[in-house]
């Protein structure tokens, strides 16, 4: 803690200083005696002699004192000055030590860098504060952008985050620190987006570990401006804090690659073991119901919508070992896939009206693929159907997918869809999404399906 008022200016004199404003007024009074009785007793008369020597006594005393006193009051004040700057400097390293230590409290990554942003405002009683974390193969361009002394309700207003052009490109060009009392009269300055706060005084250093660039961190909006101490604080802060990131960016992609070997294991297990046994599973109940002719009806049926269950949980299987192996699922990929593992696919037709299906979450994927063949299986063993089309078309609104086939087709009841297996497990699916099933079929003029999902 830094000392009281009273502890600061109470600061003892050195021995030596006592000493010697002890000595020199001895010493020019002796001086002064002998210059009087050498050159200006002579020139006087005797009565006029101690009257003049007391007199100049007077005036060089007063004059001595005043000249030493005045040089040991600069010197005590500069002592003080000092005092005070060290006892500074002493809080801005203790400040900077808990710094340090708030910012090694949490684990996950943003959490960090949020962390160091928040502690960066209590260190420097800076109102505002940022850190932009740069794109990993473009060391120009602001890839997160994380505040502190921002409401939510004025990051909305503000709209975007910055880029990385004007005052805060500057640093990040030429990754020097850059302290300013009005960033408006940087050559760089562009101004503000509406709805930004008021923001004069400016603190902006680049945060680097072993000639990386972790960061760049911005302060404004500091009482009284930044100082030289201030930024001295925050380079050994911005020091640390690369540090800290980089550590903590090291663990996170030695945890990613961990959970990527994980994920890839599970994935062979998957399609080595469990995928192999259900499909000589299915093979086995095809087989059984193409060789037995003495096979009723009923049973027949019943093997054939059990060996379609596995192949739908099949293509669940498959569709979850590719999620496993990419963040990203593109849906005409994954539906070629799926259609192809059905069969020969000369007898499908794809249109693909606009490439928003890109946009799609893997989960909307799922549901959309195994609606999608459970209405292609049905077009195929219960409509006969000769050829079979998938549309996919979308807008501002929704995205919809449309499967028509030339079968049989036959009379709908939509209030007779609970007793439709298939059919009841499609509407399940789409309607995870506030998406709608619509069915249009009658005896043979084929059946379309159309399946429309809003985007939000």
């Amino acid at each position: 803690m830094a000392g009281s008022p009273r502890q600061r200016h109470n600061i003892p004199l050195p021995w030596s200083w006592r000493l010697t404003a002890t000595l020199l007024p001895m010493v020019g009074v002796v001086l002064t005696v002998l210059f009087f009785q050498v050159y200006i007793a002579p020139q006087i008369s005797k009565g006029w002699r101690y009257p003049f020597l007391t007199a100049m006594l007077l005036v060089g005393t007063g004059l001595f004192s005043w000249v030493v006193f005045g040089i040991l009051s600069q010197q005590q004040s500069a002592i003080l000055s000092a005092n005070q700057r060290l006892e500074k400097q002493r809080d801005g390293l203790n400040a900077l030590r808990e710094a340090s230590y708030a910012m090694t409290t949490v684990g996950v990554w943003t959490d960090i860098v949020q962390n160091v942003v928040d502690v960066a405002t209590r260190l420097t009683g800076a109102r505002y504060a940022a850190l932009a974390v740069l794109e990993d193969n473009d060391s120009f361009t602001i890839h997160q952008f994380f505040t502190s002394g921002l409401s939510q309700d004025q990051i909305d207003k503000i709209g975007h985050y910055p880029t990385g052009e004007g005052l805060l490109g500057e640093v990040i060009r030429h990754r020097r620190p850059i302290r300013l009392q009005r960033l408006q009269d940087h050559p760089a300055s562009i101004g503000f987006p509406p709805n930004h706060p008021k923001m004069e005084n400016f603190l902006g250093v680049p945060l680097l570990y072993q000639a990386q660039v972790m960061g760049h961190l911005y302060l404004t909006e500091k009482e009284g401006g930044f100082t030289a101490d201030d930024q001295a604080i925050v380079e050994l802060f911005a020091r640390q804090a690369a540090a800290v990131i980089a550590t903590a960016k090291f663990y996170q992609e030695r945890e990613v690659f961990a959970t990527l070997k994980e994920r890839e294991r599970i994935g062979r297990d998957l399609h080595d073991g469990v995928l192999q046994t259900l499909y000589g599973i299915t093979l086995s109940l095809d087989n059984l119901v193409d060789s037995h002719d003495n096979l009723d009806q009923e049973t027949a049926t019943e093997l054939t919508r059990v060996s379609e269950t596995l192949s739908l949980l099949m293509t669940e299987i498959r569709f979850f070992i590719q999620s496993l192996e990419s963040s990203a699922i593109d849906l005409r990929i994954a539906l070629t896939d799926m259609l192809r593992r059905l069969g020969p696919t000369d007898d499908i037709s794809m249109t693909f009206y606009d490439e928003r299906y890109l946009e799609l979450h893997p989960e909307r994927i799922h549901d959309l693929l195994l609606s999608i063949q459970e209405t292609v299986s049905n077009a195929r063993i219960h409509g006969h159907a000769k050829r079979i089309f998938i549309e996919w078309t979308s807008t501002d609104e929704y995205y919809q997918v449309k499967v028509q086939d030339d079968g049989v087709g036959f009379v709908y009841h939509p209030d007779t869809t609970h007793t439709h297996f298939g059919i009841r497990n499609m509407t399940k699916r789409i309607e995870r999404w506030k998406g709608s099933v619509r069915i249009a079929s009658q005896p043979h003029q084929g059946t379309t399906v159309t399946l429309t999902i809003p985007w939000l």
